[in-house]
């Protein structure tokens, strides 16, 4: 069968003055967020209205994500602040303000299905309810700071990075011992596959962990040239894939559909520098990279390369699909923020996605 070719054409742009650090898009996509390296929040309504929450003063971002429901808009960086804005009321007032002097807040993340926001400070991992506007739990990684944190998909765990490995605790009783999930130095970060049944590790020395739930001891991959320092889960049912970027390339490991089948992996080798950034597709095994040289690619069924967008002259930073999976948003290093819409003629085939 012929595969349909994958277009995505420019939609919209914009800019801020420095180095767009994060992009996101709000769960039912109205909005489109923005942080850069100088302390910029900016909010796009529907592409059009811009709402600037915070200006430049130098204190990166790092960190920024909406809620599930959408209502909240979280950010954390370089002044050690943890700031929540309420972003479906008027004048989009802050509803929690958190200082951290000296500290560096890099880690946050939201419940899946409730207003609980996680976030690291140092050593520790604070839960809030932004509702009620009360801490729920305060954790301790003990000997490292938290370097990632993600929540479970139905929620009910949340996962921490640091030296050592993986800590998981369980939020029908914070009180829990935690499990720990060893790795090799230390883990930089934790995602979980779509349907909750693996958590994976990328680490510092070199190597990659999967671990599936209740069914130890996980595998190890090896032989990454540098550090694995991102990982992101195609959520589209069947054979799970995982992409993994180190340095200038992508590996691919997808697991055989039976229950003794080990991990196959495939190289993805395009780009002349660092990889800053990978997703796919919602629903899709279509592969979005953004790096250091400019470039952003797509990657049909995350194997080969099926287009080049290149819009960045200083280097791409950051991605983000819209959850409809019909526009990719991405930052660049020199402040640009683009978003492409995928052309009429791709839409509506499975397979090109």
């Amino acid at each position: 069968m012929k595969i349909p070719k994958i277009q995505l054409n420019q939609h919209w742009h914009s800019h801020l003055s420095d180095y767009i650090t994060k992009t996101s898009w709000s769960p039912d996509g109205t909005h489109l967020a923005a942080s850069s390296a100088s302390g910029e929040v900016a909010l796009y309504k529907s592409l059009t209205e811009v709402i600037i929450l915070r200006s430049a003063d130098e204190n990166a971002i790092n960190s920024l994500s909406f809620s599930a429901n959408g209502q909240f808009l979280a950010v954390g960086g370089q002044s050690g602040e943890v700031i929540v804005w309420d972003i479906h009321t008027p004048n989009c007032p802050i509803v929690l303000h958190r200082s951290h002097p000296g500290k560096w807040i890099d880690q946050l993340a939201w419940h899946p299905e409730h207003n609980h926001l996680a976030y690291g400070s140092s050593s520790q991992v604070q839960v809030w309810d932004i509702a009620t506007n009360t801490q729920i739990t305060e954790l301790e990684f003990q000997n490292s700071s938290v370097l990632h944190l993600t929540w479970h998909p139905a929620g009910k765990c949340l996962t921490a990075s640091g030296h050592g490995g993986m800590k998981i605790w369980f939020a029908d009783d914070w009180q829990r011992d935690f499990k720990l999930i060893e790795v090799p130095g230390a883990s930089l970060w934790a995602t979980w596959s779509g349907d909750g049944r693996y958590l994976a590790s990328g680490n510092l020395d070199r190597t990659l962990t999967v671990a599936e739930w209740d069914s130890p001891p996980p595998w190890l991959m090896q032989g990454f040239p540098g550090k694995v320092n991102q990982l992101d889960w195609s959520t589209q049912s069947g054979a799970p894939l995982l992409a993994a970027s180190c340095v200038e390339a992508i590996t691919v490991w997808q697991r055989g559909d039976k229950s003794e089948s080990g991990w196959q992996s495939q190289v993805l080798k395009h780009h002349r520098d660092r990889v800053n950034a990978i997703a796919f597709q919602p629903d899709s095994r279509l592969l979005a990279s953004a790096s250091q040289d400019g470039q952003v690619a797509l990657w049909h069924n995350g194997k080969r390369l099926a287009q080049v967008l290149q819009n960045f002259t200083a280097g791409a930073s950051c991605l983000a699909w819209h959850p409809n999976g019909q526009q990719l948003a991405a930052g660049g290093s020199a402040g640009e923020i683009q978003v492409w819409q995928i052309a009429n003629r791709a839409k509506g085939f499975g397979s090109a996605r």
